[in-house]
């Protein structure tokens, strides 16, 4: 358990330190990001400004040129362009630089003539903040995304792993458990066998050790056929034989049944069937296995006096039969694993109960053959648990 803890804790610091390794890169990437944004748009703007100086020597340019014409008296004169057509000529060629009578900016420059000032446009700067937002905004939504997909996928890289790490846990108590479950029977059939043979026993005493033996026996045939439904389940081998069966008469022989094999009265066995005929298409065999193992679990998990109710009504088009239990309970963070391969609760090295935590795999895969469903609720430790089985009922046509 201890190496098991050691293992998560492991799990979670690389967690950590993985996300904040990407969190520490995103950060870069998109600083980086904004960084070149800006860039860009210093750029731009300088070369828009660029232009703008452009404009203004154009301008003056023609303005030189036709002062000249008129001091050169040689020349015919020339009248001086108007302040339109200089406007026209400039956007002509510099779309984005416009004449203002009043400066915008602090350095926009005057015309050489004083009739005005050449400005930037104010549309092509907004479009270029615009575009620079753009950029952040891509920039951090790319960030975030690349972050979530690495994340997410490491997460799911991590459940795999703790799945794994816990099956293979599982596993290991599940050798234990049946090494368990295999040695003790065993042993107990050999000092019985001694002691047939080497000592001269009163017919009382050999009926009392034949008694202990069939329990043994039953203890190991039960067992070996659970391991083998399991490997047959998993194989896909499993064959249900299927036909109607009428629930009510069937589920109180499987119960008194059972009751008589863990010792008479020992369950506390209460039995609450409905008495309206409910048929369902069912393996006998198979399903008795469900009921069994249930039962069995109602036994060894709670203490004398034990009190066990079993319920079998209607609801709608399903039969409902009900498992419940006085006994230890289970606690929540529990309940969604019960019905796992290998799972039981607690530490294998401390448990007290003998099983090998296949029973309740075998309750639900056989359940779920039958076209059911199982669940199971539990208040807490020490307040017992209730199995729920839920098989789709037949029509009388389909019963008869």
């Amino acid at each position: 358990m201890a190496s098991r803890l050691q293992t998560f804790s492991l799990q979670r610091i690389i967690f950590l330190s993985v996300s904040v390794v990407l969190g520490i890169q995103v950060v870069w990437w998109m600083s980086l990001q904004i960084r070149e944004s800006r860039r860009l748009l210093v750029a731009r703007s300088q070369a828009l400004k660029a232009s703008r100086a452009e404009a203004w020597q154009m301008d003056s340019l023609h303005l030189l040129a036709h002062m000249r014409t008129q001091a050169d008296p040689s020349r015919a004169p020339m009248a001086m362009p108007g302040l339109d057509e200089r406007r026209r000529s400039i956007q002509a060629l510099y779309p984005h630089v416009g004449i203002v009578p009043a400066p915008i900016s602090p350095d926009d420059p005057p015309l050489l003539d004083g009739s005005g000032y050449l400005t930037l446009r104010p549309e092509p700067m907004v479009e270029l903040e615009n575009q620079q937002w753009h950029a952040v905004f891509r920039a951090a939504a790319e960030g975030t995304f690349m972050v979530g997909a690495v994340l997410f996928g490491f997460v799911l890289l991590y459940r795999k792993l703790a799945e794994e790490l816990d099956l293979k846990l599982r596993q290991r108590n599940f050798t234990s458990a049946v090494t368990h479950e295999l040695k003790t029977p065993i042993a107990s059939l050999k000092v019985w066998t001694e002691t047939l043979f080497t000592r001269t026993l009163a017919d009382e005493q050999r009926q009392r050790i034949r008694s202990l033996m069939e329990k043994d026996l039953d203890r190991l045939n039960e067992l070996v056929a659970n391991l083998l439904d399991v490997a047959r389940a998993e194989s896909g081998s499993f064959v249900l034989h299927l036909g109607p069966l009428e629930l009510g008469p069937w589920l109180r022989g499987v119960c008194e049944a059972m009751d008589q094999r863990l010792g008479p009265g020992g369950l506390g066995l209460q039995l609450e069937i409905t008495p309206s005929p409910l048929w369902v298409k069912a393996d006998p065999k198979a399903l008795g296995t469900v009921v069994e193992n249930l039962l069995s679990n109602a036994f060894k998990y709670a203490a004398e006096p034990r009190q066990t109710t079993v319920t079998l009504d209607a609801d709608g088009d399903a039969a409902v039969i009900v498992v419940s239990d006085r006994g230890q309970g289970i606690q929540a963070k529990d309940l969604p694993r019960i019905f796992h391969r290998f799972f039981r609760a607690g530490d294998e090295m401390t448990r007290q109960v003998a099983g090998t935590g296949i029973g309740l795999f075998l309750v639900k895969d056989i359940t779920a053959r039958h076209g059911g469903h199982v669940s199971v609720a539990s208040r807490g430790p020490g307040l017992g648990s209730a199995f729920t089985l839920r098989l789709p009922c037949l029509s009388a046509e389909e019963a008869a």
